[in-house]
């Protein structure tokens, strides 16, 4: 390769810079015309690059693979001419014979997301007198078709298709349902008559709502391919979980002419995740707020009653006698009178309000927007009395009583833990006096 392509090739520029507008386009003068006769004669696509990454030279088998003309190519680089999946496959190839200043081969590289079509790649370092890499040369070709013990390709993705464990769905480009997988119809229970040529909103009406389409059309538009999380419902009306995958599928020229969907069943796998999440911020036992998500409810009524100038309020419960109920007859027998407990404070209150089991036979409840401190011991009171009533577990007649002590923002408190921990030790004061009563912080 002669001098006058390296002069066009900045030696000392920073490979793959940000690109605002495309670099003023190369002359093809500026090439050797034997070489650019020689490349133009290729049956094979072939381009040359500087060490910016732009195009200098593109031939006619290149922009007719990529479906893009010749003068659009030359001067732009990979970035800007191609979804992002075709560019992470280039760009990464480029950046190794810049750095390995050597050959680089690649086999099975697809030029569209859903192509069945791979190609062969070759690139070499075009390197000034000095030895220094100043460009690239690539060379494109079909790969041969694949054979696996007398299967082609396409034959094989046909048997991938049919025996996949995901559900794969293939709509044209007015999204009427071409194409279903066995797994699709497992899944959703629709049969294949039901739904080849029906519109793909018989299975979820949302795959066309205009919302949903904008946002999935501009993420196909520029990365060829959308994937989301989402509930849909089986053709008897069952909510499932879905993972789903979009995808584009181009043909020859280029243009989009179907959308393949591929998803599965996420439902159990949700539930187990939901009730994992659940468990991180609720007591077990109860499925009331733990401590972790009692403190961030506290935290975030002061801001809200600072914000309102309003109260809110702490109350912090502990049930007499239960150690005694508990080492008597059993823990199982205890656990039956907490869950008891635990629903007859929840009633005692507004479903506004916040009921934590704090751990052992201690409860706390947050008041949201309380009126007075008065408002407060009036509800202290109600609980402690709805926990005096007898009641029966395992024809066992049980007697419960509680103390409570209460804490008022701002009053006795600015922060959530200054807030519990003095209705902390106002219960203490209660149970001092005797117990089945309340304690006022001060």
């Amino acid at each position: 390769m002669g001098n006058d392509i390296h002069n066009n090739m900045d030696e000392e520029s920073t490979f793959y810079p940000k690109i605002d507008a495309p670099s003023p386009l190369v002359d093809n003068r500026t090439i050797p015309s034997q070489q650019l006769t020689i490349l133009e004669a290729l049956p094979y696509p072939a381009w040359i690059k500087n060490r910016r990454a732009e195009y200098l030279y593109a031939n006619k088998a290149y922009a007719d693979l990529v479906g893009i003309p010749v003068n659009a190519i030359k001067g732009r680089t990979d970035r800007q001419l191609f979804p992002k999946f075709i560019q992470d496959q280039l760009i990464d190839s480029d950046a190794l014979v810049f750095h390995n200043k050597a050959t680089i081969e690649l086999d099975n590289i697809y030029l569209h997301s859903t192509a069945t079509d791979t190609y062969w790649l070759s690139k070499s370092p075009l390197k000034n007198n000095c030895g220094h890499v100043t460009g690239i040369i690539g060379l494109m070709k079909l790969s041969p078709t694949l054979q696996v013990n007398g299967s082609t390709y396409s034959e094989l993705a046909t048997h991938a298709i049919k025996h996949s464990n995901e559900a794969i769905i293939i709509a044209d480009t007015g999204f009427k349902i071409t194409l279903v997988n066995p797994a699709f119809i497992r899944i959703t229970g629709f049969s294949a008559n039901e739904i080849i040529g029906a519109p793909a909103s018989i299975i979820n009406a949302n795959w066309l709502a205009p919302e949903f389409m904008e946002s999935i059309k501009h993420q196909l538009h520029y990365h060829g391919y959308w994937e989301g999380e989402t509930w849909n419902r089986k053709k008897d009306g069952q909510l499932y979980n879905e993972k789903i995958k979009i995808s584009v599928i181009r043909s020859s020229d280029g243009k989009i002419s179907h959308y393949m969907g591929q998803f599965t069943d996420n439902t159990e796998q949700k539930q187990t995740q939901d009730k994992l999440e659940f468990l991180a911020f609720h007591d077990a036992l109860t499925g009331l707020a733990n401590r972790a998500l009692f403190l961030d409810r506290v935290s975030q009524s002061i801001q809200q009653s600072n914000r309102n100038n309003t109260r809110c309020a702490v109350i912090y419960l502990d049930l007499n006698d239960f150690k005694p109920l508990n080492d008597t007859y059993g823990h199982p027998f205890g656990d039956k009178v907490l869950i008891h407990a635990a629903n007859t404070i929840k009633e005692a209150v507004r479903k506004v309000d916040t009921v934590s089991r704090q751990g052992g036979d201690e409860f706390a409840v947050l008041l949201e927007e309380v009126g007075s401190v008065e408002s407060v011991v009036v509800v202290a009171q109600k609980i402690i009395t709805s926990l005096r009533h007898t009641f029966v577990i395992d024809n066992i007649k049980v007697n419960l009583g509680a103390s409570a002590g209460i804490s008022v923002y701002p009053e006795h408190g600015d922060d959530a833990d200054k807030l519990i921990s003095n209705s902390d030790k106002a219960m203490y004061a209660a149970k001092s006096l005797g117990g089945n009563g309340y304690y006022l912080y001060k």
